[in-house]
C-alpha cells in the first residue's frame, strides 16, 4: 500500500487574539539566553513587556535550570488589557507561581519612567514586548526609548530579543502584528555596527540583535 506524504500540523492552531507566544518563539529565548549564559556573557537579563507572564516563565526557568544567580529584571505596567487575556500583575504573578518560577524583580510602572531608572547598569540578555495594541506611533516611541538605553548598557556578546520583528520576504510564516518594531528598531540601528537578524516565529514575528564586542 502507497503511503500519502501529506503535511500535517498535530499542533492546534496559533490563534493571535489568545496565544501570547508560539512554541518557536519560546524555543528561540530559550536558546539566545541559554548562549548568554554558556559564554558568560555580564550583565543582568532584562524583559521589558511581560504582561501575563508567558516569555517571563521561559526566560526564568531557563535561567533556574542553568543554575546562574544573577539577576532577572521585569517591566510592565500591567493595566493594559490585550485581547481576551485579563491582565495585572496579580495574574502576572499568580502564572509565575504556578509552574514554579523564581519571581523576578518588578518594576511596574510606565517605560517611560521606569526606563531608565530601574534599568541595571550592565545587561546580558534583554526581551522587548512592547506592544500596545495597534497603536502603531506609540508602539515605534516606546521601542525607540527602550531601545535607546536598553542598548547602551548591553555588554559585548549581549543579546537583544525583538518580539514581533517582520521582514516581508524575509519573515516565514510570522504575522506582522505590530509594525513599529521594525520601525523604530531599523531607523535605530541603521547607524550602529549591529543589524537586526529575523528568527524564524512559526505563526508569529521574531528578531535578535548580538552586541558588537
Amino acid at each position: 500500500m502507497m503511503k500519502l506524504r501529506l503535511p500535517l500540523r498535530l499542533a492546534p492552531g496559533f490563534d493571535h487574539h489568545l496565544d501570547m507566544v508560539s512554541l518557536e518563539q519560546a524555543s528561540n529565548l530559550n536558546l539566545l539566553l541559554g548562549q548568554v549564559l554558556h559564554t558568560g556573557v555580564p550583565g543582568a537579563i532584562v524583559e521589558l513587556g511581560c504582561y501575563t507572564g508567558s516569555t517571563t516563565c521561559i526566560i526564568g526557568h531557563t535561567l533556574a535550570a542553568s543554575g546562574d544567580g544573577r539577576p532577572f529584571h521585569v517591566f510592565d505596567r500591567f493595566d493594559v488589557t490585550l485581547g481576551e487575556h485579563p491582565a495585572g500583575r496579580d495574574v502576572f504573578e499568580r502564572n509565575l507561581n504556578a509552574v514554579g518560577v523564581p519571581m523576578p524583580v518588578i518594576h511596574q510602572g510606565d517605560v517611560f519612567e521606569t526606563v531608565p531608572a530601574s534599568l541595571p547598569s550592565r545587561i546580558a540578555f534583554a526581551h522587548l514586548d512592547l506592544g500596545v495594541g495597534g497603536d502603531t506611533q506609540l508602539h515605534a516611541r516606546l521601542m525607540d526609548h527602550a531601545l535607546r538605553h536598553v542598548y547602551e548598557r548591553l555588554s559585548p556578546g549581549a543579546i537583544l530579543v525583538l518580539m514581533d520583528y517582520y521582514v516581508p520576504g524575509l519573515t516565514v510564516e510570522g504575522h506582522d502584528s505590530n509594525p513599529g518594531v521594525r520601525k523604530a528598531a531599523d531607523l535605530f540601528f541603521r547607524d550602529k555596527p549591529e543589524t537586526v537578524t529575523t528568527l524564524f516565529g512559526g505563526p508569529c514575528s521574531h528578531g535578535y540583535v548580538r552586541k558588537a564586542g
